[in-house]
């Protein structure tokens, strides 16, 4: 209430100000403001998951111990921006190939998805040999034997293959049923979504990979 003003007779006028109750707002602008804030919503979802992180589904049991078929995983996309994978990543892409079929040699991407661990270096020869990897500067030549603890299952003997500049030796973790680098050769690094890191499903399986 304001303070009371003298009028001209001399007696005191009291003025009374009363606040003014906001106007409410109208059935469009509350939906014209809900589809924006979705609109956004879904926006950041998208750029979160097409540059950053993405989840996957793990389809079947080739890398079974690591991962087996149901789990799911997040795969960190901006890892390829700071650093090239490493022996022993876990990466998820798709194989070389055409339409749903991973094809050796295919110059395009095959629609499907894998998840397979890096064995094989640019430059280097890999070998399988008497349930073994080799590891070799050219082939047959400066062969080390690879320290593979995560393997379930016996490796077939391949090779030797060497691989090619900006390019990867796949293989699963469960050789015996693993359709990997074996089959459809070296993963070109374009053909590369992300790094694997974590198994976060089911919750008793939560794992750092």
């Amino acid at each position: 209430m304001a303070a009371p003003a003298e009028g001209q007779d001399g007696a005191q006028r009291v003025e009374l100000r009363f606040p003014v109750a906001p106007r409410e707002q109208s059935g469009f602008a509350s939906i014209v403001e809900l589809i924006l804030v979705v609109a956004v919503a879904l926006g950041l979802t998208w750029l979160v998951q097409a540059y950053v992180v993405k989840s996957y589904r793990i389809p079947t049991g080739s890398m079974r111990t690591t991962v087996d078929e149901g789990d799911r995983v997040l795969t960190a996309r901006f890892l390829g921006w700071f650093a090239d994978p490493e022996r022993g990543d876990v990466l998820v892409f798709h194989p070389p190939g055409v339409g749903d079929v991973p094809q050796r040699n295919a110059r395009t991407k095959a629609r499907v998805t894998f998840i397979k661990r890096v064995v094989g270096l640019p430059g280097e020869t890999v070998q399988g040999l008497d349930d073994r990897v080799l590891i070799c500067t050219a082939p047959r030549v400066g062969c080390h034997v690879l320290h593979e603890p995560y393997v379930s299952g016996i490796t077939t003997d391949f090779g030797p293959i060497t691989v090619p500049k900006h390019s990867y030796f796949m293989l699963g973790d469960n050789r015996q049923s693993s359709e990997d680098s074996r089959i459809w050769g070296t993963l070109p690094d374009d053909n590369i979504i992300g790094t694997a890191f974590v198994r976060y499903w089911p919750p008793r399986r939560f794992g750092i990979l």
